[in-house]
């Protein structure tokens, strides 16, 4: 049973918020009312004399699974209530919220936002980071420090400002790849195909596939495709 003085401030942060969700879906306070009640004496459930059942009965059942979650883990209700706060102000819906929840269970809530803050900076939108994440979970886990190292290296390589969608959703594994696995790939394409800086980031945007290449191989593969299959 959860105290309502707990309960309280991760509920009015919640209730006074209105997120600008395309569609024009708004957190309605009835809906989390009648999720957020409150066991008395262990008897029945006490409901606000604001809740309409109609009306609840006709908000989206997604709902239920984020309040839930966010009541299971009230052990650290501040945390939770600014990692889901910081990720609506991003832009994330109550989904997108849902869903990252339940990607990595037992992530740091702060731990999460600082790698998920990472990819928004790089130019993506809310839609492509929760692909990449649940495609590859263990980027949650990456040391912060190592994420901010690797999106900097990724802007030198011309793979911010959305560009780095494509690449992140083929190979999500760009953030976990060992630094000179990737350095090699692109001293191949520079140094022995010859290819230029601008050249490269569009390969590398429009075939990010190639960061899986053998970096031995790579110079034969594009000597071939260059030549019409004559060496």
């Amino acid at each position: 049973v959860f105290d309502w003085h707990r309960l309280a401030p991760l509920t009015w942060a919640l209730l006074t918020r209105q997120t600008p969700q395309p569609g024009g879906q708004k957190r309605t306070t009835a809906f989390l009312l009648r999720k957020l009640m409150t066991v008395s004496n262990g008897g029945g459930l006490e409901e606000s004399s604001l809740v309409k059942p109609q009306e609840c009965a006709q908000k989206p059942e997604h709902r239920t699974g984020l309040i839930q979650r966010l009541l299971e883990k009230q052990k650290t209700p501040v945390l939770q209530e600014k990692f889901v706060s910081s990720l609506l102000d991003m832009g994330f819906s109550d989904v997108h919220v849902n869903e990252l929840l339940s990607t990595q269970p037992g992530t740091h809530p702060q731990q999460m936002l600082d790698i998920i803050s990472e990819l928004i900076l790089l130019g993506l939108n809310p839609e492509p980071v929760c692909v990449a994440l649940k495609k590859s979970p263990q980027l949650l886990k990456l040391p912060v420090m190592q994420m901010k190292k690797r999106s900097s290296y990724l802007r030198k390589l011309g793979l911010g400002e959305g560009k780095l969608k494509r690449v992140l959703y083929c190979c999500p594994d760009v953030f976990t790849m060992r630094q000179r696995d990737i350095e090699g790939i692109v001293g191949v394409l520079k140094e022995k195909c010859l290819f230029t800086v601008k050249q490269v980031t569009e390969i590398l945007h429009r075939c990010p596939y190639v960061l899986r290449e053998d970096p031995g191989e790579l110079e034969y593969k594009f000597q071939v495709r260059l030549t019409g299959g004559v060496v």
